[in-house]
């Protein structure tokens, strides 16, 4: 009885250390993302087109239907507990080269965590072209319902830090928007 106790002992023993080996691995081959922070002082800078946060603002439903029709048929109760998150960026491009930017990432506010993807401000399109040497300022925008965030915290939005995080490993680059 007693060999039986230490075989099933040593069994556990050698999963226990195998488990231990593989998560150090894991931690070794995939380390944490080393973020990086753009802001208007530093704009991020994609192999030539320069990001350069402008502004934030957050619309209830209501306002948002004003300028855009893309969320008429949210209403009543849902649109109560519903916001707009419209991210302003200046792009420029630096390239002698036409540059066609397709915005992908999310609006992250990490004090709440609240995140959603975002798309450009205009309904049909997708992707932005920029002219060799042109500015234009594009709005960026994503919708905050129920499931990603609790409305009761909708008043503490402006509070916290607004960011579009558009890479995320190995480098967490993300660019912070003031209000």
């Amino acid at each position: 009885m007693k060999r039986y106790k230490w075989g099933i002992l040593t069994i556990i023993l050698v999963i226990l250390i195998t488990c231990i080996g593989m998560i150090i691995r894991i931690n070794v081959l995939f380390p944490n993302a080393k973020v990086i922070t753009y802001t208007s002082d530093n704009p991020a800078d994609l192999d030539g087109l320069i990001i350069k946060p402008v502004n934030y603002k957050v619309y209830t439903m209501e306002e948002y239907s004003e300028i855009s029709s893309r969320y008429k048929n949210i209403q009543g109760e849902k649109a109560d507990k519903s916001r707009v998150v419209v991210l302003n960026i200046l792009l420029k491009n630096t390239t002698e080269d036409i540059i066609t930017y397709y915005p992908s990432g999310n609006m992250v506010i990490e004090k709440l965590h609240a995140r959603n993807g975002v798309t450009l401000q205009e309904p049909d399109k997708m992707t932005v072209t920029v002219m060799p040497g042109e500015e234009l300022e594009v709005g960026l925008h994503a919708y905050i319902g129920p499931s990603q965030l609790d409305y009761k915290l909708f008043d503490k939005i402006d509070s916290s830090t607004v960011t579009f995080v558009y890479s995320y490993y190995p480098y967490r680059q993300r660019i912070v928007f003031n209000k």
